[in-house]
């Protein structure tokens, strides 16, 4: 394979991500973002911060107020991922290019405070990314699954669990026929030995692979861990076949996995197709409540709703923009809308 030259990237990140399927870009987020989007998080949920028997769901998906450009909030990030994927010109200019305040939110309970860890594999949750597209190996809509930490994650407090040996799904990948679906994931799981559980600083930036298997775990010190989940999307899906072997990371850990240096036999067997996120249904459920919430506490202030940020207050040019950034104004896909939340199991 060619020699790739990278703007941010060392050698030792290169071998990681080859090896491990995912990388660390260490005090990567701008810090007046993270406490902009945190000021009014607890507001949002109707949670009290300081009191703990107020936080009544374990784990929390919120939708999204506040958006910037990814490369403006978090340079270092960005440029890692650019190195990834092989350049910045790879990336889409509009699909997951926009990144804001659509949390995570892990709380624990009190309950979980004095349980065993569960073992890793037995987690029903493991999955890729892919609720918005027909997913083929070469599919580039999630070139990399980013973790944005706006809080630390320190052990056994929730850190997303990596499957690391789990890229040999893409082994299966390549022979099943499209589209990729999840059902198949538990399965490889099953067969894996290296797993990691993240563990972060607040402003860390975590990196993944597309095809890397992940799931949630349980936050077992009953605090607040807050993460969001956007990705990398690229214009063209990856290329296993490039006449220069100019491949770029994510293309090449997936040849690795398949002990092959390129693929000129493999081809797609249906029709390309985007979606509606499927997840968009119980964020967006909760978009009203949140509002109210955050209205009400600008109006105990003194203030009239104006003084509230959120892109649901600035009129429909402004949500239809944030829709289309999103793929919000697709058709839906087969299986709808998803309205019951994500829970831990």
């Amino acid at each position: 394979m060619a020699e790739m030259k990278y703007q941010y990237l060392k050698p030792e990140d290169v071998q990681h991500f080859l090896q491990h399927g995912w990388l660390r870009v260490s005090d990567a987020l701008k810090q007046e973002y993270v406490d902009r989007w945190m000021a009014d998080m607890w507001t949002r949920i109707g949670y009290d911060q300081s009191d703990k028997s107020t936080w009544h769901t374990e784990y929390m998906h919120i939708p999204r107020h506040r958006e910037i450009r990814h490369e403006d909030f978090s340079p270092k990030g960005w440029a890692a991922i650019c190195d990834l994927v092989g350049g910045e010109d790879r990336l889409h200019n509009l699909y997951e290019r926009w990144v804001g305040d659509q949390f995570v939110c892990n709380f624990g309970s009190a309950e979980r405070t004095s349980q065993v860890e569960e073992p890793v594999k037995s987690r029903k949750t493991w999955h890729i990314d892919n609720d918005w597209f027909r997913h083929f190996l070469d599919s580039s809509n999630v070139a990399l699954t980013v973790i944005h930490c706006f809080t630390d994650i320190p052990k056994r407090g929730g850190g997303t669990i990596l499957c690391e040996d789990g890229l040999k799904g893409a082994k299966a990948a390549a022979c099943f026929d499209p589209p990729y679906h999840n059902t198949g994931t538990f399965d490889i799981i099953q067969t894996c030995q290296t797993f990691t559980t993240l563990e972060a600083k607040a402003g860390d930036v975590i990196l993944l692979h597309g095809l890397l298997p992940h799931t949630n775990s349980l936050n077992y010190l009953h605090y607040a861990r807050i993460i969001t989940n956007p990705h990398a999307c690229l214009k063209a899906p990856l290329n296993f076949n490039r006449v220069d072997g100019n491949y770029s990371l994510v293309e090449q850990a997936i040849l690795e996995r398949l002990g092959r240096k390129s693929l000129p036999e493999w081809k797609i067997t249906r029709e390309r197709a985007n979606y509606h996120p499927r997840t968009d249904g119980f964020r967006r459920a909760r978009v009203r409540e949140e509002l109210d919430n955050l209205v009400a506490a600008a109006k105990a202030k003194g203030l009239d709703e104006s003084y509230v940020d959120s892109i649901h207050l600035r009129g429909e040019a402004a949500i239809r923009e944030h829709e289309r950034r999103h793929a919000y104004d697709l058709p839906l896909g087969p299986h709808g809308l998803r309205m019951d939340p994500l829970k831990m199991a």
